[in-house]
């Protein structure tokens, strides 16, 4: 399951995710942090991709978090930004901290 958005999307910027999304990605606008703190408990995700504001969200919930904020030290755009991005996604999957962090069984 994929749920992708924006703070700040134009109409255009949404008809855009939804042409390069996948059927049944989850388009959500504007979603406040108690909506995003509810889907992520509901639909039991592992991993938690977004900006500086959404990074307390997922760690009060003991999700990994792939940082992508507009302030970046490393790109993530080409080849190169899908590797360092890939990284960061093994490097929060497989972090040792999660033997540690309470989570709820799978559903």
């Amino acid at each position: 399951m994929v749920m992708v958005g924006s703070q700040t999307g134009t109409e255009e910027d949404y008809r855009e995710l939804e042409a390069i999304t996948d059927p049944g990605t989850i388009i959500v606008d504007d979603a406040n942090p108690l909506e995003l703190n509810s889907f992520l408990t509901e639909k039991g995700v592992d991993i938690f991709v977004g900006g500086v504001k959404e990074r307390p969200i997922a760690y009060k919930l003991g999700i990994g978090f792939c940082d992508h904020n507009h302030e970046r030290k490393e790109a993530l755009a080409g080849f190169e930004g899908m590797l360092n991005f890939a990284q960061e996604v093994y490097s929060s999957v497989m972090s040792p901290v999660w033997r540690f962090v309470p989570r709820n069984q799978e559903k």
